[in-house]
């Protein structure tokens, strides 16, 4: 997975970051309204922070991957009352991904498409359903 690469292009969306997670969360309720009534009426500050920490933290990953897996797996946990499973998380991820794509404009290249792919497919979803399969956040990869 080229780490580099997701770290940046998360740069170059500077300060249209807070922008880039609005519009996530308009496209993704307009595509699944199913998943609006786990949201707050009016998403909060909080909410939009919470969701750039860990696009941040992904931006940041490092390639051992320990730094970003128990926050993960944390955040699997907190969302086990939901009863997401891996759907709900590709649901997320393509929805991520195809708003982000045209925030980077000609920065959206194959290899960045790539590579967040490979983010979210061997990283975000595998320890996110960790979390949500009840596996403790201190455990190892």
């Amino acid at each position: 997975m080229n780490t580099e690469l997701i770290e940046e292009t998360w740069q170059l969306l500077g300060d249209r970051r807070e922008q880039f997670v609005e519009e996530f969360y308009q496209r993704f309720f307009e595509r699944f309204p199913g998943y609006r009534k786990l949201f707050p009426r009016k998403l909060q500050v909080a909410d939009i922070e919470k969701m750039l920490f860990t696009a941040a933290l992904l931006a940041d990953l490092a390639d051992d991957r320990t730094d970003i897996a128990p926050r993960l797996r944390k955040l699997g946990a907190a969302h086990k009352p939901f009863a997401l499973d891996g759907h709900d998380l590709g649901n997320f991820k393509e929805v991520f991904l195809e708003v982000l794509a045209p925030q980077l404009g000609a920065q959206w290249t194959p290899a960045a498409e790539k590579a967040w792919n490979e983010a979210f497919d061997d990283v975000v979803i595998p320890m996110m359903r960790r979390g949500l399969n009840g596996v403790a956040a201190g455990k190892h990869l």
